[in-house]
């Protein structure tokens, strides 16, 4: 799990098992005009690590099933300029529902989030997210069906964007959220 947060990167990984693991970490420097287009964004390897796990301590569950890419608001603000006023890191810690907000430095005509969570169908979760914008404000509520683990795509669209005569959402970040006490 990769997020960016005070401009450090940093990545979590869940080791399935005891097995060494190769980290192997691409980048390419990318503008919003670059998501825009549509089309693929080559990455080039830049460092690899050897990751031993000699134990494990809790057994942990693969991450739910999001848009490729980094986890956190950081994209949104950089690309986007849509800054975090709630949630400024990657995994947010929330009871049975919980409210994520945004300030637009750029005028967005339109917000969409999509929950995800392992083994449950994604059209069974999409009541479960309504996204309201107010002035230069955007609200996403959540209301979680049961406890777990959640993965949120949040994206995006402005006013003037067209690509081959279309309006196209453009993934602008992801939440990882615990769902505890529901």
């Amino acid at each position: 799990m990769q997020s960016v947060s005070n401009g450090v990167v940093t990545f979590r990984v869940h080791a399935p098992s005891t097995r060494p693991l190769l980290l192997d970490i691409f980048a390419n420097s990318v503008s919003s005009a670059h998501y825009l287009t549509g089309q693929p964004i080559k990455f080039k390897s830049v460092c690899k690590f050897k990751v031993v796990c000699d134990s494990l301590q809790v057994i942990m569950v693969p991450l739910p099933e999001c848009a490729s890419g980094e986890w956190g608001p950081a994209k949104a603000t950089r690309l986007f300029g849509l800054r975090p006023v709630s949630h400024e890191e990657a995994i947010i810690n929330a009871g049975r529902s919980t409210e994520i907000r945004f300030r637009m430095t750029k005028r967005l005509c339109e917000v969409v989030a999509a929950l995800h969570r392992n083994r449950t169908d994604d059209r069974m979760l999409q009541n479960c997210c309504r996204t309201i914008l107010k002035g230069d404000q955007v609200s996403i509520f959540i209301d979680f069906p049961e406890e777990g683990q959640y993965g949120l795509d949040i994206y995006t669209r402005q006013d003037d964007q067209l690509v081959n005569g279309r309006q196209l959402l453009t993934h602008c970040c992801k939440y990882l959220i615990h769902s505890r006490n529901c």
